[in-house]
């Protein structure tokens, strides 16, 4: 495929031997089809898997998770055609932007025990996984993108533990609304 703009849904429909009209009445349209392709590519049990885990501390078990997606042939691809969609696309930038909230963050935030304390800090630690991919996978970025798994892993994942269960007070996370 060539991304989300370039694909019409009739060339989904043939890749997947079904009427085009089907895949409207399943997912209601393209930008559905793509917010629910995104569940395969980056399953929310994955992070939820890494987050129950013992061993490494948290951070550390979620940027590995997360880079074993973008690092595994199968499934390389399709990250850096998802986040570039998302970027380029708005329809596919809302889809992504839904998929992230709706399902990674929600199962993410329930694991930390829900609610919008952790529902923020599951989205920060999330900038530090997307910031990482968009320089390291989408874009090339020296050094980043020549350091091993293990040397990114050992440079992200604190930043992403200290997001995940530092003191709210040390985040910032206890300012009033306003």
């Amino acid at each position: 495929m060539h991304g989300y703009d370039k694909t019409p849904l009739r060339a989904i429909a043939d890749d997947a031997r079904v009427d085009p009209s089907m895949i409207l009445y399943l997912f209601g349209s393209k930008a559905a089809l793509f917010r629910e392709s995104m569940k395969l590519v980056l399953p929310s049990e994955l992070l939820t898997t890494a987050l129950a885990e013992k061993g490494d501390d948290l951070g550390c078990r979620i940027v590995r998770a997360y880079l074993g997606i973008w690092e595994h042939p199968d499934t390389a691809a399709s990250m850096a055609s998802m986040v570039q969609s998302a970027t380029s696309n708005s329809d596919a930038k809302d889809a992504f932007r839904g998929f992230v909230h709706d399902y990674l963050l929600a199962a993410v935030s329930s694991v930390l025990g829900g609610g919008e304390e952790a529902q923020l800090r599951a989205m920060l630690a999330a900038t530090n996984l997307v910031g990482t991919a968009m320089l390291r996978y989408i874009m090339h970025v020296p050094p980043l993108s020549s350091l091993t798994v293990d040397e990114v892993v050992r440079l992200v994942g604190p930043a992403v533990h200290r997001f995940l269960v530092a003191p709210a007070e040390e985040l910032g996370l206890d300012l009033p609304s306003q």
